[in-house]
């Protein structure tokens, strides 16, 4: 059992199972987890995108001429979930897919010139934005935080 403060002032210590104090941590993720993400996407609507749109340019920012398959994979998402953003980013001109020289079953997607200012706008933004919602947190506290997030995810990946 583990004792639990909701506030160090004004909420009195309640002593939870550890099952308790798990489950109870999943809600509060997932709630901040939402918080954060209809903050951030508002963000990036400013810019004319969605967070799909951004996600897919942001990796390609970092890291041009994946294919659609290691898309999918980084971002968590089915091969035609990617396959559809990617026609739509296509269409209003911000990526394009070419053919892989070495395995023509193989598109490897770039950002057009449009699609690399597009975001080059939009990234600052985010990342001002998204480090200011962790500015509760002194940076150690930000550094452990990312860690045990780290740990959780390699236990569920397994």
């Amino acid at each position: 059992m583990r004792k639990r403060s909701r506030s160090r002032s004004s909420r009195l210590n309640v002593v939870e199972a550890p099952d308790v104090v798990r489950v109870r941590t999943w809600v509060q993720l997932l709630r901040t987890f939402l918080v954060f993400q209809r903050q951030v996407t508002g963000i990036i609507a400013e810019h004319d995108m969605t967070m799909p749109q951004f996600d897919v340019m942001a990796s390609l920012k970092y890291g041009e001429g994946l294919t659609q398959q290691e898309l999918a994979e980084r971002l968590l998402v089915t091969k035609g979930n990617m396959c559809g953003l990617l026609d739509r980013l296509e269409s209003v001109g911000w990526v394009e897919r070419r053919a892989d020289v070495t395995d023509a079953r193989a598109n490897r997607v770039y950002l057009t010139a449009s699609g690399r200012r597009k975001i080059e706008v939009a990234l600052p933004a985010h990342d001002e934005f998204v480090a200011g919602l962790l500015k509760a947190l002194a940076i150690s506290e930000v550094d452990e935080l990312r860690h045990l997030l780290e740990k959780v995810e390699e236990g569920v990946a397994g």
